[in-house]
């Protein structure tokens, strides 16, 4: 194991046991910002549900739309002929 991954796993275990001790002392703070955080998170994760609900719909009908249009028989598209120049005319004259 090299040197620095070592101080990272120490540094790691030191902070998760500080996290630890902390939160078990701040434990009623701890609550107190939980309960007025999830209104808010609720309110976002609602909201990102929403968008992500819509934009699925709107996928799904533009793949409807496409898949409608290709069912559809194609019907030959005729060129329409165009005249000959006046120079191409001349010049078969």
């Amino acid at each position: 194991m090299s040197k620095g991954t070592a101080i990272a796993l120490v540094l790691g275990i030191v902070c998760v046991i500080v996290g630890i001790v902390l939160l078990v002392v701040w434990w009623s703070d701890f609550v107190t910002v939980l309960k007025g955080a999830l209104g808010p998170m609720l309110a976002l994760g609602g909201g990102l549900v929403i968008a992500i609900a819509w934009g699925e719909y709107q996928a799904a009908k533009e793949m409807e739309r496409l898949t409608s249009q290709a069912q559809q028989p194609s019907q030959p598209q005729t060129q329409p002929t165009q005249a000959q120049s006046s120079s191409e005319q001349t010049s078969q004259q």
